[in-house]
């Protein structure tokens, strides 16, 4: 059952979309509603096909540039942590097809919507209805509504009439890649122009910087290394070393068992620390690979950071961070993030300025807030 939050965010959703597109039919709300509950709808078996279906489009509507007015903006909020991709963004920046049909096919196979979540957004079309905000009849809707359930549901095509009007040329795809789509753009330019690339995601605890390297491991074949393995082992914890900025992992072995491998182009191995045992876990053996994100606080120690093509900073408000390591971490772990992990951190950050040497910055807080309508 929704929500009454859920359900106003689907009216406004319907009157957003309606203002902005007066000639849309039942047919093409139904469509935003069932895309707002199950993505695009089915899973992407063929990954092949689906870019080539990707490629065949844009090169269409690449050649209509010039006749059809195409939107001036790249993501359209839906809802639901879903975005429509409007492909006339191509245009304008510098990211492959191949990265979007990522987007897609990744979306499309991680959304689980239901029917009955989708018969109670249908409900409050209905409500719109009868209230007057939208101009279709009740009667009209609820004889279309009855022929779809005798179909069983199935994908909606957008009207005649929409298609004539508004060009709709799009992918759904997660939010997330709307919020770190610049850095997207940036791997892709970079992955053009160099032999290897190396990333760099830095930033407070639970400001969701493994989330992005995982992100962006689900869109390119690369390698992610964590700074969490890298921890200082108990000789190292010397009074003298914790005092150090930025001294609070171990700096010297992760350059000399990582970086220097990656540097290397050929296989090579490193171990793995785990502070909770006090031990060496595994030794993780690793194929070269273009693409290379290191993650994690002090990824960007001054023994590292010239080592990157591409910094990443991600800034977490105090209570939000709080609230997320409170709830990954428990109450007796929180404390500990409080009084000992996060005044080293932010030592570092502020002494050693790592918010300003890096490339790009996010803001994670916004992305907890209703992405905009639009995102240029």
């Amino acid at each position: 059952m929704e929500s009454e939050k859920e359900k106003m965010s689907i009216k406004d959703l319907l009157l957003k979309q309606y203002y902005l597109y007066p000639k849309m039919q039942i047919q093409d709300m139904v469509k935003l509603i069932y895309q707002n509950e199950f993505g695009g709808g089915h899973l992407i078996e063929n990954e092949e096909d689906s870019l080539y279906a990707l490629k065949d489009e844009w090169k269409c509507l690449e050649q209509s540039f010039s006749a059809v007015k195409m939107p001036n903006y790249a993501f359209e909020n839906i809802g639901n942590h879903l975005c429509r991709f409007h492909l006339a963004a191509l245009k304008y920046y510098d990211i492959s097809l191949h990265t979007i049909n990522k987007f897609f096919v990744n979306t499309a196979n991680s959304v689980r919507g239901t029917i009955s979540g989708f018969k109670e957004k249908i409900n409050v079309l209905k409500q719109c209805c009868m209230e007057g905000l939208l101009p279709y009849s009740l009667e009209e809707l609820e004889a279309y509504l009855r022929a779809y359930e005798e179909k069983g549901y199935p994908l909606v095509s957008h009207s005649d009439i929409y298609r004539a009007a508004y060009s709709p040329a799009y992918r759904i795809v997660s939010s997330a890649y709307c919020d770190y789509f610049e850095v997207f753009c940036r791997i892709d330019s970079l992955m053009q122009a160099k032999d290897r690339v190396n990333v760099a995601i830095d930033g407070g605890s639970g400001a969701g910087k493994t989330m992005l390297a995982s992100l962006i491991e689900g869109v390119y074949e690369c390698n992610v290394f964590h700074m969490d393995d890298f921890f200082l082992t108990p000789e190292l914890r010397t009074e003298e070393r914790l005092k150090e900025v930025g001294g609070n992992v171990d700096y010297v072995r992760f350059k000399q068992e990582v970086m220097d491998g990656i540097n290397s182009g050929c296989e090579f191995q490193y171990r793995k620390y785990d502070c909770k045992q006090g031990d060496f876990r595994e030794t993780v053996s690793v194929l070269p690979r273009k693409l290379n994100i290191i993650e994690g606080s002090y990824s960007m120690h001054p023994t590292l950071i010239n080592h990157y093509d591409l910094k990443i900073f991600l800034h977490i408000d105090e209570q939000e961070q709080q609230d997320r390591i409170l709830k990954r971490n428990g109450p007796s772990m929180l404390q500990r993030f409080l009084y000992e992990w996060i005044p080293l951190e932010n030592q570092y950050f502020e002494k050693l300025n790592i918010r300003e040497q890096s490339d790009l910055v996010f803001d994670v807080q916004k992305f907890q807030e209703e992405l905009p309508l639009f995102k240029k």
